[in-house]
């Protein structure tokens, strides 16, 4: 890791840290400005210090859409399916640059845990979702298809970055799964500080997979 790395590194915990706290003690104008910086620090870490390449380019075009739907989520009015829109396109972006690096010959293991785990929060969500089900089944679709190709990627590939790409897909999936059930299942105390850790966590190990 050189220097310019590190201190990208740093930053970006940084401002997830303050964007965390901020967002928890309800400082909305600390928040909306830590957590949309938090993942302009994280593109300017792959566009400053990682060379050009397909994958780099896709994951910061999927790091860019994250961004907008962010800030749809935190308007004060907020713009829950614009947002929805703009993490499935992330989604779709980041599932082509880990399907890019990988062969056909995928494990069929992981597909079980993935589709229980979808069952299990569709039943508990369900009923909560009422006109949003279109959007969020093609939504569900879209994240299980990202984690189950980022979790090929160790097996494909040797290296540390396959590892971060599959770590980070995962702790999405906990991310939105989490959100799913504090907004369509029952609110509990915390949920938003585990809804943005591992938010945050998964944008920069993927980031830091490049």
């Amino acid at each position: 890791m050189n220097l310019g790395s590190g201190a990208f590194i740093f930053s970006i915990v940084v401002s997830a840290i303050a964007a965390i706290i901020t967002e928890t003690r309800n400082q909305k104008l600390l928040a909306y400005f830590f957590r949309p910086f938090t993942i302009m620090l994280m593109v300017g870490l792959l566009l400053e210090t990682r060379p050009h390449s397909f994958y780099r380019n896709a994951v910061a075009a999927g790091l860019v859409l994250c961004l907008l739907g962010e800030v749809m989520m935190m308007l004060k009015k907020k713009r829950f399916l614009t947002g929805l829109a703009f993490f499935l396109g992330a989604l779709a972006v980041f599932s082509v640059a880990f399907y890019s690096r990988v062969s056909r010959e995928f494990l069929g293991w992981p597909v079980i845990p993935l589709v229980l785990l979808a069952g299990v929060v569709l039943f508990l969500v369900w009923p909560g979702t009422k006109r949003q089900r279109v959007p969020i089944l093609f939504y569900l679709l879209a994240l299980l298809t990202m984690t189950r190709v980022g979790l090929e990627q160790p097996h494909q590939l040797p290296g540390t970055g396959p590892w971060l790409a599959a770590a980070g897909s995962l702790l999405f999936l906990v991310s939105d799964t989490v959100l799913a059930l504090d907004r369509f299942y029952r609110p509990f105390k915390g949920a938003q500080a585990i809804i943005l850790s591992t938010f945050y966590s998964a944008l920069l190990l993927i980031a830091l997979s490049v």
